[in-house]
């Protein structure tokens, strides 16, 4: 079946899908040739940076979906470049709390000069804000969608 016989929600939900690993992957490129970070190291640091309670491992698997062992390579990756550090957590001896070091603040500045760069040549430069707030309207009605238990 073309994509003209498909449905206007399928069109648009794939379409949806498609710019989203199109911009992941040119995100990623930009961020990994200029700072040798992947996006998730990059939303570990959002995560921590910006929780009002220390963030445990697990905290950061959850947040970024990921496995309690892909968390710990993503984790083990920003300590070896300075950015974070672990600490027991005080409340529970068998857990870790991770703190962003003045690094990983760095970094945090520096890779959202790199991603608004890249999503300004890929996004901004092609889209209305009357689109882009159509498309916000949208996607937050899908993300709502999803915390219900869709």
């Amino acid at each position: 079946m073309g994509d003209r016989q498909q449905p206007l929600w399928r069109q648009a939900a794939t379409h949806t899908l498609h710019a989203s690993l199109f911009l992941k992957a040119i995100l990623e490129q930009r961020l990994q040739e200029e700072t040798g970070m992947l996006l998730a190291d990059n939303e570990a640091l959002l995560n921590i940076g910006h929780s009002d309670e220390p963030l445990r491992m697990s905290d950061i698997a959850d947040r970024l979906v990921l496995s309690p062992g892909g968390a710990t390579k993503v984790i083990d990756r920003l300590e070896q470049m300075g950015c974070v550090m672990r600490h027991p957590d005080p409340s529970d001896r068998r857990a870790t709390v991770l703190e962003l070091t003045e690094a990983g603040r760095e970094a945090v500045g520096r890779n959202r000069s790199i991603i608004d760069a890249g999503l300004k040549a890929v996004w901004a430069d092609h889209v209305s804000d009357e689109e882009a707030q159509i498309l916000v309207d949208v996607m937050a009605r899908v993300m709502h969608a999803r915390e219900g238990g869709v």
